[in-house]
């Protein structure tokens, strides 16, 4: 028996890439969560995926999608009329998500430490040429 044929990767677009990266990281929580709709924003290239389940563990894809795609913006969006609630992931376009990636990295702890240590070493470097300039030429 041949195996299954599977479509390259270059053929399905970034709509369906992110659609069963969503569902199948919401289905590891709920086995009903299903992908109720998809939506391109055209001026600023992100896209909105909304995760809807029969039960009531909304709270909880949410919480699964923000650890599995920090740099998407998730939310909880009810309908008031039907009292039902979908999780809703905005993955915005490739620029923001390094601007993103870029702004979580500097608030990092790390990253806050290793630039005060720069700063140190810059400044005691500051005052060591400084001595050896003015030893030189006082001397």
């Amino acid at each position: 028996m041949d195996p299954p044929v599977t479509e390259p990767r270059s053929t399905q677009t970034l709509a369906e890439r992110l659609s069963r990266g969503v569902l199948n990281t919401a289905r590891s929580v709920d086995d009903s969560a299903r992908i109720s709709s998809i939506a391109r924003w055209e001026h600023d290239d992100s896209t909105l995926l909304k995760v809807s389940t029969e039960s009531a563990t909304p709270f909880k894809i949410a919480d699964v999608l923000r650890r599995r795609w920090p740099l998407a913006t998730v939310s909880i969006v009810q309908n008031v009329i039907s009292g039902h609630s979908e999780a809703q992931v905005l993955v915005p376009s490739s620029a923001d998500q390094i601007k993103r990636a870029n702004d979580m990295a500097k608030e990092s702890s790390t990253a806050l430490w290793l630039s005060l240590l720069v700063r140190v070493l810059r400044a005691a470097a500051t005052i060591c040429f400084g001595a050896i300039v003015v030893r030189n030429v006082f001397s």
